[in-house]
């Protein structure tokens, strides 16, 4: 199991929200979304292995995953997913799961009984993106033709799975919070991890 996540710095993560939060509360929030991912996959630790994959070395993720910390390889996010993909199947870990860090308390639970059923697997995120792929095995071209970050990424994925013969099954739909009004969302949320219920006790309350 790999945990995405960027490095955590004031002007670089959740620029979306800037405007209705400062640069460093946005920070903090991208740092609060973080740390509760990483402590509900640690639930997992027993039967799978951990990894925090980030764009750049920083001391913070460092801290926090130890040598588990890896840094992402490759292009645009296909690119750096499948290497990541690669690189767990390769050291002979499977099956396989990418988690967002932009969602508060993902429903992951049931992924390895849906990876069961279908050689793929997708967390439906609201916005047309996913907050967690999944697959048995991955395989070349599996995120070809792919576009990021748009309302057809989930769609245009499902379809480059297909082609690969990796149908796909699906995980309860949720949202990320990466726009002023999932904000409000956010706000409402019943479910939340310590830290992302501090940060919004601190900034939303």
């Amino acid at each position: 199991m790999a945990l995405f996540a960027r490095a955590p710095a004031p002007g670089r993560v959740k620029t979306r929200l800037i405007g209705r939060l400062t640069p460093q509360q946005a920070c903090d929030l991208h740092r609060s979304l973080v740390r509760d991912a990483w402590e509900l996959l640690d639930a997992w630790r027993e039967r799978a292995e951990l990894f925090l994959y980030t764009d750049q070395e920083n001391v913070e993720w460092r801290q926090l995953a130890g040598p588990a910390l890896r840094l992402q390889s490759g292009g645009d996010l296909g690119e750096r997913m499948l290497a990541c993909f690669d690189q767990m199947r390769a050291a002979g870990f499977g099956p396989l799961l990418i988690l967002g860090s932009d969602s508060p308390v993902p429903p992951i639970e049931a992924w390895l009984e849906l990876l069961d059923q279908a050689p793929a697997g997708i967390g439906p995120a609201d916005d047309g993106g996913y907050y967690a792929i999944g697959c048995r095995a991955p395989r070349a071209g599996m995120f070809e033709g792919v576009e990021w970050s748009t309302p057809r990424t989930l769609e245009q994925t499902m379809a480059s799975l297909e082609r690969c013969g990796m149908p796909v099954a699906l995980l309860p739909r949720h949202y990320d919070i990466d726009t002023p009004e999932s904000l409000t969302r956010l706000a409402a949320e019943p479910r939340l991890g310590e830290h992302t219920r501090e940060w919004r006790r601190r900034h939303l309350s």
